[in-house]
């Protein structure tokens, strides 16, 4: 079954008509604009919530890709829950997952900033890295979030064993007073007992940030998502990523499994792996010989190819991080930050003019140059340019309904109070 539009396109000249997406609780949540479309199909809207007092503050609604069976269903269910528990300034709150028109949607806390993603990009439009204060700063952030995840227990003291698996410039918030949120952690996976099992060999997340056992199949535990955050700090230090080094296609490795991407990438996987096999100290050196010493010492060891190897926790990453903060930059803080990030899109919008931005029409006009920036239906930054092979063994998990189970844990569907509503001829509810 094709996925249904839940979003509403707007008419040159017509005043926009406000669209209810659905209600949770008697709250109605209005469609404002959509914010991103994933490779993996996922959807990003911007939404407000109104409540039947008034208005309410943004959201963002995530629509996620229908499940394909009861195992895939199960699974949703858990890592949304799993979700619902972390409590960290940090961490993007969730608030509720929700069964419309038969495809789940996850109602998200709205950061309003930027993401990393567009940061990067703006980094690339200016030709200028950000500096090594604001990359320390903002994987420390993101670190400590992250610690808080790992260790998470449950009202039995037992461990979660959360793993993110999706670390990647994406997923990182940058507000605009400085504060950074870590995002998505709808892929997360747990050692919770009783949760569902699936055999589908799926590398969860971007894989271009996946750590070298992820892309293995191998198990996972914390230290993977800390190769990811690695991997995140190098590009930001440096404006590099090793997908991007080199010109020949390393042979993939002997002994890498049969594995399936979760969306289409932008480089074959087996290329991916062969590439993430052949990160070592002595290509970190060179990718990252004009990063200062203490940072570089840092890189190094978050990109080893054996977890031992890596830091022990995030928060011990996070620390060697505040460590060189508190030694080269000690008033590096959130203004530092923004001010920093305003100063590169500034820099940025001065090299291309907004018509060049906006080029294609896949962003309202109403958005600033810097957010349209985000490559939403490109590859990402490091691969601006390249001519990248769609990966075959990537390709989209069938699209099948959402069965009994999806729609009776976000309840039916109700109706705004006090409103007479409709079916429009496009399928959406006016107000």
């Amino acid at each position: 079954m094709k996925t249904p539009d839940t979003t509403t396109e707007e008419n040159p000249g017509v005043p926009r008509r406000p669209r209810v997406l659905f209600t949770v609780g008697g709250t109605a949540f209005e469609f404002v604009r959509k914010l991103e479309v994933r490779s993996t199909g996922e959807l990003l809207m911007l939404a407000r919530r109104r409540y039947r007092g008034g208005m309410g503050g943004p959201v963002v609604i995530k629509r996620l890709r229908n499940p394909s069976g009861f195992v895939e269903r199960r699974r949703l269910v858990e890592e949304v829950e799993l979700t619902f528990r972390l409590n960290h300034p940090g961490i993007a709150k969730v608030y509720h997952l929700k069964a419309y028109r038969g495809v789940p949607h996850v109602v998200m806390e709205y950061v309003e900033g930027r993401s990393l993603d567009t940061v990067l990009n703006l980094v690339a439009m200016r030709r200028k890295p950000m500096s090594p204060a604001f990359a320390a700063w903002v994987v420390s952030e993101v670190a400590e979030a992250l610690h808080h995840a790992h260790t998470l227990r449950d009202e039995w003291n037992r461990p979660l064993g959360i793993v993110h698996r999706d670390v990647s410039p994406r997923n990182l918030r940058l507000g605009v007073h400085g504060e950074v949120k870590l995002t998505n952690f709808t892929a997360a996976f747990s050692t919770l007992p009783g949760r569902e099992i699936t055999s589908r060999p799926l590398v969860k997340g971007d894989v271009a940030y996946a750590s070298p056992e992820a892309l293995r199949r191998e198990p996972v535990d914390a230290r993977s998502d800390l190769f990811s955050l690695g991997l995140v700090l190098l590009e930001v230090l440096t404006g590099k990523h090793p997908l991007a080094q080199g010109d020949a296609a390393p042979p993939p490795p002997p002994d890498l499994p049969l594995v399936q991407a979760q969306g289409p990438t932008w480089m074959p996987l087996t290329e991916v792996a062969a590439r993430m096999a052949l990160v070592g100290p002595e290509e970190v050196e060179q990718m990252a010989r004009d990063v200062p010493e203490g940072l570089r010492a840092v890189v190094a060891r978050a990109l080893r190819q054996a977890p031992a190897d890596r830091f022990g926790t995030a928060a011990e990453l996070a620390a060697a991080l505040r460590e060189w903060l508190r030694e080269h930059a000690p008033a590096y803080g959130r203004q530092a930050a923004a001010e920093e990030v305003a100063e590169a899109a500034r820099e940025a919008t001065g090299r291309r003019n907004q018509a060049e931005l906006l080029e294609g029409g896949l962003h309202p006009e109403e958005l600033t140059a810097e957010e349209a920036a985000m490559a939403s239906e490109g590859p990402p930054p490091f691969l601006k340019g390249d001519d990248v092979t769609p990966d075959l063994n990537g390709e989209p998990l069938p699209l099948q309904d959402l069965v009994e189970e999806l729609d009776e844990l976000a309840g039916p569907d109700e109706e705004v109070p006090g409103e007479d509503l409709e079916d429009d001829d496009d399928g959406h509810q006016p107000v």
